[in-house]
Parts: C-alpha cells; structure tokens; sequence
C-alpha cells in the first residue's frame, strides 16, 4: 500500500493519522512505516510532531456575492411577468441575467441563479 504522489495521489488528512497509529499504537518504526508508504522520514516525523490531524485553512474570507435590493425587486417583476406567460415562452435564468445586464447590473451571474430559482 502506497501513498505517495507517484500516480498523482494527493496525501489525505486520513493518512497522517493512520501513520500516527501505526507507530504510536502498533510500535512500527518509522524507517518501516516509511518504506511501506513511500513517504519520506522527515513527512512521517512531521505527523508525529503535530498533536492534531492536518486541517485545511482558508487563506482568504469567503466573499458573498448578494444582488442589491433594486436589481433583486426588478428580478421580482420579471419573474411575476413570467409566471402569467406559457411555460415555453418563460425566461430561464441566464436570459434573465442577460436582461439585467443590459439595465447596468456588472455583477456575477451566481447571485442571480439562486434568487431565480427561489421565485419559481
């Protein structure tokens, strides 16, 4: 069993703590956890050191994208006047971003799918 990247395997949090185990519960040395892995001393000596699993860290806040309120009740509208046409004749939400775009809004399109679905 080997974790290394050779065929492009990315090393899992999980992994570090199954070497954990193997040398701190089992007894293994780290030489033979080493060469049953395929991962380096120093790696293996690296999760030893650490009291906790590796975690993944944000670098940057998640920044929200939210339609502001006019363009949000200009969507309104034109979902009402979508409803009242046949179903084949509605808009689907990207022509309705197109539309919005047209009247000034430079935002993504992601805000603009979950307010259409939440309308329909």
């Amino acid at each position: 069993m080997r974790f290394g990247t050779e065929e492009g395997q990315v090393l899992v949090m999980e992994t570090a703590m199954k070497i954990r185990g193997w040398i701190l519960r089992d007894g293994r040395s780290i030489r033979a956890v080493a060469r049953e892995t395929g991962i380096s001393r120093t790696t293996i000596k690296k999760y030893l050191k650490d009291e906790e699993p590796p975690q993944y860290r944000r670098t940057h806040e998640r920044v929200g994208h939210k339609l502001s309120a006019e363009f949000e009740e200009r969507l309104r509208d034109l979902f009402k006047h979508d409803l009242q046409l046949r179903r084949r004749d509605r808009r689907t939400a990207k022509k309705l971003f197109e539309q919005i775009v047209t009247e000034g809004y430079t935002g993504s399109y992601s805000p603009v799918q979950p307010a259409s679905s939440n309308n329909r």
